[in-house]
């Protein structure tokens, strides 16, 4: 009896395995194997949630300056000029911080965007690769040629210089007379401190921005400063240099605990933030960056370092203006998280998109 049982069971777990089989042999041949070659970076999901309840957002509900616009690195800049300016026309944007290098490359830019003065204000570079002197003359060239401001000044964890040159962080003693006459020339600093949290993890099953993080990681880079010593060095720099005026771009990086940029606005009048390239992961947060964002409406600006094309725009104004929840961005961001309005107030938004700029800029 026992004999028999056992081989009718093993008769019917052969029978559900080779049914198991079947039934995957003809989902691979109805999706073609889809499991099996489809990849990750192919991923390209539509959203089927029927939950827009908002006007589209065309435009900014207010006029906006862009606080955040790198000027083309490529092509004809006049063509160029003309495009950003039609499209500033059509999104709503009253004014863009244009950030244009140094040396010829600021010139050659200047030469073409400075024939927009009342939408365009240019920003240079710091040339950094000489002497602190060399540096600042630099500068006062570039103040004299029509710079308004310096940005983007970039520190990801290897210094301020890439390459084989020697570098320093925002708060070497070297910086200091740099710092010091921003202040005294009246211009803010824009200053990309770090790299959003999930490119310094390690890049495994547990890297909840995996598809993003693994392009720019950071995890494998050797001898630089992680994020929270970056921070410190933005601290420091903000303690020495009181009457310098900086704009610490992207939430300082801090999208993943906003709560560690709320404490340096608290301590520090001279801080701003920018909020560009980083509205598609606070999007995944609506609520409680709706509560940041009005809680620090006075500190924080709008800006978008995306090109400056008609659905990058929309699709920030889509994020700050509406309520609208589950919908993707794939055409205009790298990341692959749902993205849900944050709905900003009309109050806020005014402040968000004009007048801390404009507060800033006249600084």
């Amino acid at each position: 009896m026992t004999e028999n049982m056992n081989s009718m069971k093993t008769l019917f777990i052969a029978i559900v395995c080779s049914s198991l089989c079947l039934v995957s042999q003809a989902q691979q041949r109805r999706t073609g194997g889809l499991q099996d070659s489809l990849l990750h970076k192919d991923y390209r999901p539509v959203s089927i949630f029927n939950t827009s309840y908002a006007t589209p957002a065309l435009k900014a509900r207010y006029p906006a300056i862009d606080m955040h616009m790198h000027a083309p690195r490529a092509g004809d800049p006049e063509t160029a000029a003309k495009e950003l300016i039609n499209n500033m026309n059509e999104a709503g944007i009253e004014k863009t911080i244009l950030f244009c290098g140094t040396g010829k490359s600021f010139d050659d830019l200047a030469d073409v965007f400075s024939k927009y003065p009342d939408r365009i204000q240019l920003w240079c570079g710091l040339e950094l690769s000489g002497t602190t002197a060399d540096a600042i003359k630099e500068l006062e060239r570039c103040v004299k040629k029509g710079a308004r401001g310096v940005g983007e000044i970039s520190d990801k964890g290897s210094g301020l210089l890439r390459g084989d040159t020697p570098s320093l962080h925002i708060d070497d003693p070297k910086m200091d007379p740099i710092l010091d006459k921003l202040a005294e020339l009246g211009l803010p600093i824009n200053f990309h401190c770090g790299d959003p949290r999930w490119m310094y993890e390690p890049m495994d099953p547990h890297n909840d921005l995996l598809f993003e993080s693994y392009y720019f990681r950071l995890d494998n880079k050797k001898n630089i400063l992680n994020l929270d010593q970056l921070v410190e060095t933005l601290e420091n720099a903000l303690k020495k240099h009181p009457k310098t005026t900086f704009v610490a771009c992207h939430f300082i990086n801090q999208t993943y605990n906003l709560n560690n940029l709320g404490r340096l606005l608290d301590k520090y009048p001279n801080l701003y933030s920018d909020v560009s390239q980083r509205e598609s992961y606070v999007a995944t947060i609506p609520g409680f960056a709706k509560q940041f964002i009005e809680k620090y409406a006075d500190r924080i600006v709008y800006g978008t370092d995306q090109g400056y094309s008609l659905p990058m725009y929309r699709n920030t104004f889509h994020i700050w203006q509406t309520t609208d929840e589950h919908f993707y961005a794939w055409d205009v961001s790298n990341t692959p998280w749902p993205l849900s309005g944050v709905g900003l107030s009309d109050a806020t938004l005014k402040k968000f998109y004009h007048d801390n700029a404009v507060r800033i800029l006249k600084k």
